[in-house]
């Protein structure tokens, strides 16, 4: 029936052969502004001498490549354990987005003090 497709493809529903993983990695990897980065910081640390260039800039973006994995793992990791602690303490929740609210509204009139005078 047509509620129980709504809500199979639902925006929470993964979709059958989605690999998340894989479509990131491919971005990553294609993504124009991380290549010239690569290149041009790279640059510095291959030897000119070495007959094999392109295995120096390949080794250094493979290591780049598994500290930002690993970096990027421990945010999700960190903010899947959050998530899941800020939804069973509703109060330290609702604390905390009112604190962050606070902060806004005194960064709001730091600044409209500070542009007025």
């Amino acid at each position: 029936d047509a509620s129980g497709t709504a809500a199979a493809t639902g925006p929470g529903a993964a979709v059958p052969g989605e690999r998340p993983f894989r479509k990131a990695l491919t971005i990553s990897l294609l993504n124009p502004k991380a290549i010239l980065f690569v290149i041009s910081f790279f640059v510095q640390f291959v030897d000119p001498a070495y007959p094999h260039q392109a295995l120096s800039f390949l080794l250094l973006g493979g290591i780049l490549q598994f500290f930002s994995f690993c970096y990027l793992s421990t945010l999700i990791l960190a903010g899947t354990y959050l998530a899941a602690q800020f939804r069973r303490r509703r109060r330290l929740s609702a604390g905390l987005t009112s604190g962050a609210g606070a902060l806004f509204l005194g960064f709001a009139a730091k600044l409209s003090v500070a542009s007025a005078g």
